[in-house]
C-alpha cells in the first residue's frame, strides 16, 4: 500500500521549479504518481500526489525540506497526508 501524499506548489513561474521539486523527489526515492499544474499569467499552481513508501526521513523532514524547496525557487510548497487533505476537503 502506498504512503500517499498530497503536495501543493504556488507562486510565480519561471524556469526550474519543476526540475528543482522533481530532483528533490528523485534523490529521496519519492514517487510521483499524479500531477496537475496550471499556469495563470506569470503563476503556477501545482499538485502532486506523492508515494513516500520508499522514502528514509520523517514527514517533519519533508516538509523542512520542501519549505527550504521552495525558498529556493521562491514558492510556498506545502505536503499534507492524504487521509488529513481529504478530511479537510469533505462537503
Amino acid at each position: 500500500m502506498a504512503n500517499r501524499t498530497v503536495i501543493t506548489l504556488v507562486g510565480k513561474d519561471h524556469v526550474g521549479i519543476i526540475a528543482a521539486v522533481c530532483n528533490y523527489f528523485a534523490e529521496n526515492d519519492i514517487n510521483i504518481l499524479d500531477i496537475s499544474q496550471t499556469t495563470v499569467q506569470e503563476f503556477i499552481n501545482m499538485m502532486m500526489i506523492v508515494d513516500l513508501s520508499a522514502y528514509k526521513k520523517s514527514f517533519p523532514e519533508l516538509s523542512e525540506d520542501l519549505d527550504r524547496v521552495g525558498e529556493r525557487v521562491g514558492c510556498t510548497i506545502r505536503a499534507q497526508h492524504e487521509e488529513i487533505f481529504n478530511m479537510m476537503h469533505r462537503i
